[in-house]
């Protein structure tokens, strides 16, 4: 968080949170695990099955659950909220969807096709593995160089060498092809025993169960560093994708990493592409240019409290009005 959400942060209470109940909120997650896993350890941290059932406790008490029908039908009411799940990790099947189930509590899973089935993954899973590798083997000095050589980067520590190992862009992900290689890792057998992703199959179950799913772009590429033909094929493929293959009528889209550059031209020709389309961003409690448009913000990390999390979101929500950037301007 930056400095003034730190602060934020520091001064809300739980206590606040009756305050803020008069409205809907839109929490998101990617994973919920009690143990770490390779594929996402160096990427981010996130909550266990007790963590997150503590979450649905306090949403639950706070709110009432809002059906993705009822968004798609824009019948919106106050005092709401609505999970969604970004990535279609295995997770979202064998842990999420029985809790869910369970307490009778619809949600949105975002899904990269590219992914589904286990036959490839996502370059920053990928390099998160091999970093688990290098880490296995206490990152020796000539294999760090090897791969700062193979990406043209230089490092000071290892977390440096993490950082920019981490950041490299989209169009060097091939290269990463090139480190497995080298470090001899094979990425086949590693998609293959450990099934990072959802299946067709899974997704048809729980389709069948009333939850939603949406397209989350083909192979999850931070869109800023596309063309706009580009970002649009991207985006249009994956929910069309979905429509296709589980003959589903709706569509559904929440933007990879980040929406903070996504253009005006873009989210104009994806609201004419279909007139009832919901487009998540991640920009927190904010107002886009369309209300077809929807902000959500995370409560993955397992460091902070839950209750302070949603006060500081409002926090932060009139701290941008004040300064003017409640509404957010595309460009």
């Amino acid at each position: 968080m930056g400095i003034v959400k730190d602060i934020l942060y520091k001064i809300s209470s739980k206590r606040f949170l009756p305050v803020f109940k008069d409205q809907s909120i839109f929490p998101y997650y990617h994973i919920v695990r009690n143990n770490q896993v390779n594929h996402i350890e160096h990427l981010y941290s996130f909550k266990n099955k007790e963590q997150f059932l503590n979450d649905i406790d306090i949403l639950s008490n706070n709110y009432r659950p809002l059906e993705p029908k009822e968004l798609l039908e824009n019948s919106i009411k106050k005092n709401t909220f609505l999970l969604s799940f970004d990535d279609g990790l295995k997770e979202v099947y064998t842990v999420i969807y029985p809790i869910l189930k369970k307490k009778n509590i619809k949600a949105i899973f975002f899904i990269n096709p590219n992914f589904i089935d286990n036959k490839e993954g996502l370059y920053k899973h990928y390099i998160s593995i091999i970093i688990s590798n290098l880490k296995g083997k206490n990152f020796e000095i000539s294999s760090l160089d090897k791969i700062s050589d193979i990406f043209s980067f230089s490092y000071t520590t290892i977390e440096d060498f993490k950082q920019k190992f981490t950041s490299i862009k989209y169009a060097e992900r091939e290269k990463v092809h090139d480190v497995l290689n080298f470090l001899d890792i094979n990425i086949e057998d590693y998609l293959n025993i450990h099934k990072p992703y959802i299946t067709k199959e899974q997704i048809q179950e729980m389709i069948k169960d009333g939850f939603y799913f949406g397209g989350h772009t083909m192979g999850h590429p931070p869109l800023v560093q596309l063309s706009h033909e580009e970002q649009k094929v991207e985006i249009i493929n994956s929910i069309d994708w979905l429509k296709q293959n589980f003959d589903i009528n709706y569509s559904l889209f929440s933007f990879p990493f980040s929406d903070r550059s996504i253009s005006k031209k873009l989210l104009e020709e994806l609201l004419e592409y279909d007139n009832d389309i919901k487009i998540f961003g991640n920009s927190g409690l904010k107002k886009d240019m369309d209300e077809r448009i929807i902000q959500r913000f995370s409560l993955e990390n397992p460091n902070k409290q839950t209750e302070k999390s949603i006060v500081l979101e409002n926090l932060y929500k009139y701290f941008n009005m004040v300064i003017g950037k409640y509404h957010i301007k595309r460009k």
